[in-house]
This record gives C-alpha cells, sequence and structure tokens, in this order.
C-alpha cells in the first residue's frame, strides 16, 4: 500500500481530492493519513484506508509523525503565513523521513507573471502580506533536494467544470480563475503518476478566462 499524506484535509480541494481518492478504483491501493486541528470536520468520511491525526501542520513533531513512511505529501493551502513553518517543517521531514514528493498549493502571481491590468490588481487584491511569505515557501521547495510541484492559482470558483490551461514556470500566466474541481484534478493527476510536473512550478487557469482583467466568477 501506498501512503499518501494530506495537510488541510478540511478545506474544499482537499475535500474533492479524498473523495476521488477513495472513489477511484486506480487508488484503491492508497492509505491517507489527514493531519487537521478539526477532526470533527472529517467525521463524515468513513473509510478503513482513512487515518486521523489532530494536530497542526506547524507542529514540527506532527509533520515528522505523519509522514513517516509516506511516499506523497499534499499541503491543501496556500502557505502565505509569516516564517513559512509548514513548507519549513516539509523539508525537514522529508530529510529525516525520506519521502521526497510534495504537492503544495501557491498564488498566481508568484513570480510577477501576470501581465496587464489584472497583473496589478492581483498584487494589490492579495498584497505583501500574503505574497512575501508565499514566495519564500516556494523557495524554500525550489532550494530543497524535493520532488515538488507548486500548482500557482488564480481566484477559485466553485463551478464544477473540470477544465483548465497550464503555464510553466517562466510563462506569462493566462486567465483570471480556475475551479476547485479543476485544481482537485490536478492534484489527481499528479497523484497517480507522481513523475508529472517534478520539480516543476506550473499555473492553472480556466481557458476561457482568458483576457479578462478581474476574476470571473
Amino acid at each position: 500500500m501506498k501512503k499518501y499524506v494530506i495537510l488541510h484535509p478540511t478545506g474544499r480541494i482537499s475535500r474533492l481530492v479524498i473523495k476521488h481518492l477513495l472513489a477511484d478504483p486506480q487508488f484503491s491501493d492508497v492509505e491517507l493519513e489527514l493531519l487537521t486541528q478539526q477532526p470533527e470536520l472529517l467525521a463524515d468520511l468513513k473509510s478503513d484506508r482513512i487515518k486521523l491525526t489532530e494536530g497542526a501542520a506547524t507542529d514540527l513533531d506532527k509533520i515528522l509523525a505523519v509522514t513517516k513512511d509516506a511516499d506523497l505529501v499534499f499541503l491543501g493551502k496556500v502557505d502565505d503565513k509569516k516564517f513559512t513553518v509548514i513548507s519549513k517543517n516539509l523539508v525537514k521531514a522529508s530529510q529525516e523521513n525520506g519521502f521526497d514528493r510534495v504537492i503544495e498549493l501557491s498564488l498566481a502571481g508568484l513570480y510577477y507573471e501576470i501581465p496587464g491590468e489584472f497583473g496589478t490588481w492581483v498584487d494589490e487584491w492579495v498584497g505583501s502580506g500574503r505574497f512575501l511569505p508565499a514566495r519564500e515557501a516556494a523557495h524554500r521547495l525550489e532550494e530543497a533536494d524535493l520532488d515538488y510541484t507548486l500548482i500557482r492559482m488564480p481566484a477559485l470558483t466553485d463551478w464544477p467544470d473540470v477544465k483548465y490551461s497550464l503555464t510553466g514556470r517562466y510563462d506569462e500566466f493566462v486567465g483570471t480563475s480556475v475551479s476547485r474541481a479543476s485544481v482537485a484534478d490536478l492534484v489527481l493527476q499528479i497523484m497517480a503518476d507522481p513523475s508529472q510536473y517534478s520539480r516543476a512550478s506550473v499555473g492553472i487557469s480556466q481557458p476561457e478566462t482568458a483576457g479578462y482583467v478581474r476574476p470571473v466568477y
């Protein structure tokens, strides 16, 4: 059995990922360990392939415990808090526990890659208070000996559509919005084949939102 660890499993993208991991036969050999400070919010998950651990991803001891024997770790939130403790803990845990496949959510605009009026608006809307730590978190992963994938997201929607295009680390970002379902699908694609987007930072957006100067909901 493979062991996938999900940090921040109560988030909406994480919940979509978990739902598909449990339902899709191609993941029948995957066991999940979910680290959360609010296990009561996951009480509806009934599976002998799930282990719920109470704790915070900012707690290094908890991260070390849940990632023992892990094959892959998914951080289902943007690490945009001062000192980027979660990403720091992931790097430390990977060194001690020997796993190296990490998927982490991040922000479109991380590399000032959004052109024009929308890029200016994003800089102001997100603000340096989130961008600075998110850039530090990305740098931690990029500089570590980790097989990471950063997924840079614009404004998120609850559209049911799974339709998206990707841009590379040095490409201009295209689009203003993307569905959570699309982000979850990309995460699942990588989980199914961890060689995809290895040591890469990818931007994700819904193609129809290209050309707009504000998010489309």
